[in-house]
């Protein structure tokens, strides 16, 4: 007999007794008497038709689990078509079989959700009762996580019995996959909850989304990479900012390619960039989309969104940034200036100082040195610059890249328009170029006074420092109060690059330097830098014998 039936208070008793609770105790949870449980007991076994208790109780157990609903339909539908991924979405399908928990990790507007959709789709067969989304972006207390999934799974409350209790029960014969979207905010909440369900509900599994790992015992992480640029016109980038700019009325021809591609390589393969840059094809085309890239928060903002948080690239690094204590916020301004990879003691070198408290004093170690923490001063300060770095890390804000000297950390290039954006408010700016200015200028006269100039390691450690200097001599050359220092940084950056075989840029950089000392009215040392660079030219044109 169909279930219709059954009254809303006699489904209350037919649950219950599927928990084998007799009679008195399923009148104390539903709060009515003994006489009126048994009548509901009568007329459960007139109207589904069984002959005992003992039936009911198996009929309530089986129809708890009830049918499986339409997998596609506790999913979202995607509003535009996925693009590339192929590697990550067959991986991660992998450790979502393999694993009961797996998180997967990523900066903000990498494209998580999209993979995490992706790859539950393709896997919701693989379990009897499907997949089940939630999304905790509106959640703003850690606490109510069950809540936000209980609603999800359409379990409510009952009588005598905490809403934890009813969704475990309600999922604890489930062999379904659950997605968690959008955790880093909650994950003081999300960690004990997983842990405590899953622990009761053996079948059920759990992919969740975040830009930080839950740190969980059990916790599987998958890191969500940048989209490909390999290929060039045929990579995952591209072809993602070619379909989202046709499908803006306006496809972007084969001239355009080279150009596409470069883009792309200068918004880091972030999918949500790329997107924002392609609604915005029509009426900047390509060469206002380029001249665009140096202020990247400021054009890459598109219309409203049911998700504010996707709305621009500065409403997803404002999320990121909120979920921040104040002395990280104070260190990823602070290491902003940075270009290039860079290690802790760089970072230190950096960040100490101003009015947020990150660690100790200055340290001027250069980028080729193995013992800068030997130049900071207090202790503990150093730790402190690390321990922070790795948790700029777990947030995706700053990416661990090993290295032969040890692990470095790069922001991309949005996250650090965002940093010096946040040194300008923060009043640190000035401060914080002239400390970077100055590790600079020690890490350059490092590479001049070492030994093996121009050796494989020598040519390593220049490599990692050059694009610093570059941006910190730039940064220095117009500021008055900086011309003494710049005009150093330029003369070695002169030598160095003579060194590496950049005759064109030492020649340059001893003209700047040349430039930089009339400036001062020091015509002595402008003639002696112009008659270094008229050297080099002289190299360029005959070889480097008329130098030396």
């Amino acid at each position: 007999m169909s279930s219709s039936v059954v009254s809303a208070r006699e489904a209350d008793v037919l649950a219950l007794l599927g928990e084998h609770l007799s009679n008195a105790e399923i009148a104390a949870r539903l709060f009515i008497s003994v006489r009126t449980v048994e009548s509901h007991v009568s007329s459960l076994l007139r109207k589904l038709e069984v002959p005992d208790r003992r039936a009911l109780s198996r009929r309530a157990a089986a129809s708890s689990r009830g049918p499986a609903p339409d997998a596609a339909g506790r999913l979202p539908a995607p509003l535009t078509t996925f693009v590339g991924r192929g590697r990550e979405r067959e991986e991660l399908a992998t450790a979502v079989r393999t694993h009961r928990q797996v998180t997967a990790v990523g900066p903000g507007g990498v494209g998580k959700t999209r993979l995490a959709l992706a790859v539950a789709a393709d896997v919701t067969d693989d379990f009897a009762d499907g997949a089940w989304f939630v999304d905790l972006a509106p959640l703003t207390d850690p606490g109510r996580v069950d809540a936000a999934v209980a609603t999800a799974v359409h379990v409510g409350e009952q009588p005598g019995r905490g809403l934890a209790e009813v969704l475990t029960a309600a999922l604890a014969g489930r062999e379904a996959l659950l997605v968690l979207d959008n955790c880093e905010h909650v994950r003081e909440g999300v960690a004990p909850f997983l842990e405590r369900l899953l622990a009761a509900c053996p079948r059920l599994r759990v992919l969740a989304t975040s830009r930080a790992r839950l740190l969980a015992p059990f916790e599987r992480v998958f890191s969500v990479p940048p989209l490909s640029r390999a290929g060039g016109d045929d990579s995952e980038a591209v072809t993602l900012f070619m379909e989202r700019a046709a499908a803006v009325g306006w496809p972007p021809g084969p001239a355009v390619g080279e150009g596409v591609v470069d883009l792309c390589e200068r918004l880091d393969g972030m999918a949500l960039a790329i997107e924002l840059a392609a609604a915005r094809w029509p009426t900047l085309g390509l060469d206002g989309l380029t001249a665009g890239l140096s202020d990247q928060l400021r054009m890459l903002a598109g219309g409203a969104r049911a998700d504010d948080r996707h709305r621009s690239l500065r409403a997803v690094l404002d999320w990121s940034h909120g979920l921040l204590a104040p002395q990280d916020q104070a260190l990823l301004r602070r290491v902003a200036v940075f270009v290039a990879p860079f290690t802790v003691d760089a970072a230190v070198s950096t960040a100490l100082g101003g009015d947020a408290e990150v660690g100790g004093a200055d340290s001027e170690a250069g980028f080729g040195s193995a013992d800068g923490v030997d130049s900071v001063a207090g202790p503990g300060s150093w730790a402190a610059v690390a321990d922070g770095l790795g948790r700029l890390a777990e947030h995706s804000l700053l990416t661990a890249v090993p290295s032969a000297t040890g692990t470095r950390y790069q922001a991309l290039e949005t996250i650090r328009q965002y940093g010096t954006e946040q040194l300008v408010h923060a009043g640190e700016l000035t401060g914080v170029r002239s400390r970077h200015l100055a590790w600079c200028l020690a890490g350059a006269e490092d590479l001049r006074d070492g030994a093996d100039i121009g050796g494989d390691e020598w040519r390593a450690r220049f490599d990692a420092g050059a694009q610093d200097i570059r941006a910190a001599l730039a940064w220095a050359r117009g500021r008055p109060e900086q011309r003494a220092d710049a005009r150093r940084l330029a003369g070695l950056l002169a030598e160095l690059a003579f060194a590496r075989h950049l005759v064109a840029e030492s020649q340059e950089r001893f003209e700047q330097a040349a430039e930089l000392a009339g400036e001062s009215s020091d015509d002595a040392g402008a003639a002696a830098a112009l008659r270094r660079a008229a050297g080099v030219a002289g190299c360029r044109r005959l070889g480097d014998d008329m130098f030396r």
